[in-house]
């Protein structure tokens, strides 16, 4: 299936696909995965955000995107659920995704820091 990516969000894609070695279409997939199975969660700018409802990337590229029927049948009813269109759920996955990649690289960062710190290292 074709479908339209921000540039942003393609780009915050680049890392996982260089550290995984896998597509962006597999990249993609995983976002969807990782942010639906968050619902319910309550977890910070897992919702849509309503400012962003009336804006959209400036630049898109397009993606082949391998994807089973009924995953994308749930992003696209998370999308109707929140009042969406379907791409702006796919960018905010991506997004959301991204997100939690970095948070927990940062998680990872304190806890060699704290231990480096404990040893009296320091860098």
């Amino acid at each position: 299936m074709s479908v339209s990516l921000g540039v942003f969000a393609r780009k915050a894609l680049a890392e996982e696909e260089t550290r995984e070695e896998t597509s962006i279409s597999a990249s993609v997939v995983r976002a969807i995965r990782c942010y639906l199975n968050d619902k319910g969660l309550a977890r910070p700018g897992w919702r849509f955000p309503s400012f962003l409802r009336d804006q959209g990337p400036s630049e898109e590229v397009e993606l082949e995107l391998s994807i089973d029927d009924g995953l994308w049948g749930s992003l696209e009813e998370e999308a109707r659920s929140q009042g969406v269109s379907v791409r702006q759920m796919l960018e905010h996955a991506v997004l959301y995704f991204a997100a939690e990649l970095n948070a927990g690289r940062v998680t990872q960062r304190i806890l060699v820091d704290g231990e480096e710190e404990s040893r009296g290292e320091r860098r």
